[in-house]
């Protein structure tokens, strides 16, 4: 897991990987949702982010069975490791989603 904190806005952005003999597992959605759990529960965290590449649907469904809200594409806005210039899909979830 990796963390981005902002305090001027209580936001936190989580990334994750997962060795690939353990996906379709569970094990990410489980440790997505303890992890959300947590930040808002106990940290106080009013906003999770996530930054996922379009082409990446096993993390999408990750975050989608988590609550997570699709905002949209950030068309080449980012440069990852390895991939050059790349779009990333941007998906959030806020602490009063949890009470909807």
């Amino acid at each position: 897991m990796t963390f981005d904190y902002s305090h001027d806005v209580n936001m936190i952005t989580i990334g994750y990987r997962l060795n690939e003999r353990f996906w379709a597992t569970g094990i990410a959605t489980k440790t997505v949702k303890a992890m959300t759990d947590y930040l808002f529960n106990d940290i106080g965290i009013n906003r999770i982010q996530a930054f996922v590449m379009p082409e990446n649907i096993k993390s999408q469904n990750v975050l989608q069975r988590n609550c997570f809200v699709k905002e949209g594409i950030i068309r080449q806005g980012y440069v990852w490791k390895g991939k050059g210039v790349v779009d990333l899909i941007l998906y959030s979830f806020l602490k009063s989603d949890t009470t909807k």
